[in-house]
């Protein structure tokens, strides 16, 4: 009798070998195909994380990329306004999602590669120099942190502790590795987090709070105003307490150390030289190009 699909998955090289020419979406669709495919690879979790390492990209965020999705919204009409001259991605339609070349997002370790992964991809808006670390910007504005009391910093002190190689939040944002779906849950969960544990100082409808909990917990300088922080447990947040990186939970280093660590990064400039860069602070006016000819000559009557 000749061996039927499940004979052939059933023996773990060649299993490995079919992982290997699949995406992970593929690799879990081919184990929810039936019953006897569902106990050779997803029974148990294990050893489908050790068969998904192998997997190839699935170009998903390349699909996203080129439909013109988050970043890349440049389109005219009551959907999108624009305000002023912008950057476009001078090879996105140029490019291929290099399948073999993925590795494992830092969230979900799914696997992803260069194309797909999810970063900004122009130079920042109005000539600002990319700061590359995610709660350091230039309107001194505070994101990408979070602060918590004594005892939850403590047990997220636990958790991350082993984990990585610095012990010091050294997040990158061109240099992350994290897929779109993952990017998207984070910055969702993000805004959660501000709305719920939050207050801010210039905003109307969180001034009561701010003004009835100042002095009781952490308030930081936001910009020209504050902004008062509360555990995810609603307990208050020792002003001492150091920021935690919302995206790796690893402690930043003291806000006091800040302004050094923005100054070693001004002027840090992007490893890819692809992008176009204005040389005005607002962008208003373009770089000189190499043709000095006429651009549109009218037509002889």
């Amino acid at each position: 009798m000749a061996p039927v699909l499940s004979d052939l998955i059933g023996q773990y090289p060649i299993l490995t070998t079919i992982a290997s020419y699949l995406s992970s979406v593929d690799l879990l669709h081919l184990g929810l195909a039936c019953r006897d495919f569902h106990a050779l690879i997803l029974s148990s979790t294990k050893g489908f994380e050790a068969l998904r390492r192998d997997c190839l990209c699935d170009g998903s965020g390349l699909r996203r990329r080129l439909d013109a999705w988050r970043h890349y919204k440049y389109k005219w009409g009551s959907t999108r306004r624009i305000l002023q001259d912008e950057e476009i991605e001078v090879r996105l339609f140029a490019v291929k999602c290099d399948e073999a070349g993925a590795l494992p997002c830092v969230k979900c370790g799914i696997n992803i590669c260069e194309e797909c992964r999810e970063y900004p991809r122009v130079m920042p808006r109005y000539g600002n120099p990319p700061l590359r670390r995610p709660h350091l910007n230039d309107t001194w504005e505070v994101v990408n942190i979070m602060c918590l009391c004594d005892a939850c910093d403590s047990a997220i002190e636990d958790q991350v502790h082993g984990e990585f190689l610095n012990e010091l939040c050294d997040c990158d944002v061109y240099n992350r590795w994290i897929c779109p779906k993952c990017a998207e849950d984070e910055e969702r969960w993000t805004k959660e987090y501000y709305d719920k544990y939050t207050a801010l100082e210039s905003i109307e409808d969180t001034y009561d709070d701010f003004q009835e909990y100042q002095g009781l917990t952490k308030v930081m300088a936001d910009h020209q105003s504050g902004i008062l922080f509360h555990c995810v447990c609603g307990a208050y947040v020792p002003q001492e307490a150091r920021p935690r990186c919302i995206w790796c939970t690893r402690k930043h280093r003291p806000e006091y150390e800040w302004y050094r660590e923005l100054e070693q990064l001004l002027g840090r400039p992007l490893d890819d030289g692809s992008y176009p860069i204005y040389d005005s602070a607002y962008m208003r006016s373009y770089p000189i190009l190499p043709y000095t000819g006429l651009v549109y000559q009218k037509p002889s009557t």
